[in-house]
C-alpha cells in the first residue's frame, strides 16, 4: 500500500461561475464572506440583510462570463470570485445596492462604495469604457495561502470574452488588507484610497471599525494590456 495517497492535496476544479451554482454560492456567501470578511464582521449585519446582498450581486454577477468558483473533489465550493461588467454610461447607483430600507450604518457604506464609484469614472484612462468589476471574493479559511485567490485573478479572463465585452481593465474596491495585498502582488495600482474614518452615522459616530488593520478602502485597477498570457 503506497501510504503517498493518503498525503495528497485536494484537487480544486476552477471553472466559470454558471446560473446552476447560484444557491451553493449564497450557501458559501453566508457560512463563509459574512463571518470572515473584516467589514461584513464590521458591520454585524443581520443574516437576512447578507443574504438579500448576496442575492441580488450573485443574480448580476452570473450574466457575465467574469465569475469564478473553485470546488472541492466532492463539489462543494472551496473559493469564489463574483465579478461583472459596469460601463462608463451605466448609472453610478446601479453598480451597487439601493440603500432604502436598511440599516443605518449599511446605508452609509453603500453611500460610501457608491462614493468611491462615482470617483473611479472620474480617474479611469479616458480610453477605458467598460470593465471587469471585481464585486465579492471569498476563500474558505481552511483553503486560505494556496495561492487560490491569486490564481484567481485571471481566472476565465479570456481573449474572447474580453474583447466581446470590449474590456479595458480590471476594478476592485478592495476592503480587507489580506485582498489589498493580494492585489498589490497581481500588479494593481490604488488610484485613490478612501478612509473608513470618514464614515460616520448621525450622532458623528464612526461606523467602521475591521478588525484586520484596514484603514481605508483601495479603489484598486489593472489596465487590461498589461495581463499576460491569457488564453484565448
Amino acid at each position: 500500500m503506497q501510504l503517498s495517497k493518503f498525503f495528497q492535496k485536494p484537487q480544486l476544479l476552477f471553472r466559470v461561475a454558471q446560473p446552476k451554482d447560484k444557491e451553493n454560492i449564497l450557501k458559501f456567501l453566508d457560512a463563509h464572506f459574512a463571518k470572515e470578511e473584516p467589514c461584513a464582521r464590521a458591520l454585524k449585519l443581520s443574516p437576512e440583510t447578507s443574504r438579500g446582498i448576496f442575492t441580488t450581486t450573485v443574480t448580476r454577477c452570473l450574466n457575465f462570463p467574469f465569475s469564478t468558483v473553485v470546488l472541492q473533489e466532492n463539489d462543494e465550493i472551496a473559493a469564489c470570485l463574483l465579478a461583472s461588467v459596469w460601463n462608463r454610461t451605466d448609472p453610478i447607483d446601479s453598480a451597487d445596492f439601493n440603500s432604502s430600507g436598511m440599516p443605518e450604518n449599511l446605508k452609509l457604506f453603500v453611500q460610501f462604495i457608491n462614493s468611491a464609484h462615482s470617483n473611479f469614472w472620474k480617474i479611469a484612462p479616458p480610453n477605458v469604457n467598460s470593465i471587469i468589476h471585481r464585486e465579492i471574493g471569498s476563500v474558505a479559511p481552511q483553503f486560505t495561502r494556496k495561492g487560490i485567490a491569486t490564481r484567481m485573478v485571471t481566472t476565465n479572463m479570456t481573449k474572447t470574452n474580453l474583447k466581446k465585452y470590449n474590456i479595458g481593465g480590471v476594478l476592485s474596491e478592495t476592503s480587507s488588507l489580506a485582498n489589498q495585498i493580494v492585489l498589490q502582488k497581481a500588479g494593481f495600482k490604488c488610484l485613490k484610497e478612501l478612509p473608513y474614518s470618514a464614515i460616520v452615522d448621525s450622532k458623528g459616530n464612526r461606523v467602521l471599525r475591521p478588525d484586520d488593520g484596514t484603514t481605508s478602502l483601495c479603489l484598486n485597477f489593472k489596465p487590461i494590456e498589461e495581463y499576460e498570457n491569457l488564453p484565448e
